[in-house]
């Protein structure tokens, strides 16, 4: 980044937290879904914590990873989430919050509810308590041994997040609501126009 600055006469800028962690784009082996995904991301860098940044949802501002490694302790998995728009929430994993502040506890998660199930989210746990989950999240040890044992019981592999909040149930989860906007490419864009065969 430095070497960046300096071509681009930029004026040097104190590191951030993100600065020093290390990213790695990981081949894939056996079933390919998020949680075989984080498995081999863990065997490959062969560390306790690590943090997954899924490569659809890009981060414009370059702050979203530095702001959840800098809010929550390192020993607890985290996630960032963005406020509660009911218009993206069926497409997006809906987390319901306990706590108040920039930093809340996962309290459940609902993934991609259709509407009367985001009427009924609002309606029983309050928008001030839901946020909509974003592509960048904190993997603790403990987290990592809990969806390896997933996705060995299971005949089809669960959804990330959804193994996600079934962990919150029992442990904390932290939820970092983040206010800069990420573009998540997988949803249909309004403005985006799709080009056959590309």
């Amino acid at each position: 980044m430095a070497r960046y600055r300096s071509l681009t006469n930029q004026l040097p800028a104190q590191p951030r937290a993100a600065d020093h962690l290390q990213v790695d784009f990981i081949a894939q082996h056996g079933r390919y879904a998020d949680v075989t995904s984080v498995l081999n991301g863990s065997e490959h860098l062969r560390t306790g914590e690590f943090y997954v940044v899924f490569a659809d949802n890009v981060d414009p501002t370059h702050t979203a990873l530095s702001t959840l490694v800098a809010a929550t302790p390192s020993a607890i998995p985290a996630v960032l989430a963005t406020p509660f728009d009911a218009g993206a929430a069926s497409s997006h994993g809906v987390i319901v919050c306990t706590d108040e502040g920039p930093v809340q506890r996962m309290a459940g998660l609902v993934e991609k509810p259709d509407r009367d199930e985001t009427i009924r989210l609002e309606a029983e746990c309050g928008i001030a308590n839901l946020r909509l989950l974003q592509g960048r999240m904190r993997v603790t040890p403990r987290l990592l041994r809990y969806l390896a044992a997933v996705a060995q019981t299971t005949i089809s592999e669960p959804k990330f997040s959804l193994a996600l909040a079934s962990y919150a149930r029992s442990h904390r989860v932290d939820v970092v609501t983040n206010t800069q906007p990420l573009t998540d490419l997988g949803v249909p864009s309004p403005t985006r126009e799709l080009v056959p065969g590309h």
